[in-house]
């Protein structure tokens, strides 16, 4: 997750998530089109799941600072959020083909 990415892909992707799950401390984001999610937790910590048949299966894991999740999680369906989260989902769909 990049929470300035300039990445295109991302700020092309970011409009279509879906948020599908919004708590005060966890964030998950669905790209409908390969159903690849990001889930964020408030700590910081985040997890890039590629849906394959009827399996989910963790693909990358890493961190953001505690401060830059809390902003994320704050409003989950912002902008910056969606981009942030969708930086993260195009890494990982990248190269895969269904």
């Amino acid at each position: 997750m990049d929470v300035g990415t300039t990445d295109q892909r991302a700020w092309s992707l970011a409009p279509h998530l879906v948020v599908v799950r919004a708590t005060g401390d966890a964030a998950e984001w669905l790209s409908p089109d390969s159903g690849t999610t990001c889930r964020l937790e408030a700590v910081g910590e985040y997890v890039v799941l590629r849906r394959v048949g009827t399996r989910v299966t963790p693909v990358v894991a890493g961190t953001v600072l505690p401060d830059e999740a809390a902003v994320l999680l704050t409003d989950p369906d912002a902008v910056s959020a969606r981009r942030a989260a969708a930086h993260a989902i195009v890494a990982v769909d990248a190269g895969v083909r269904d």
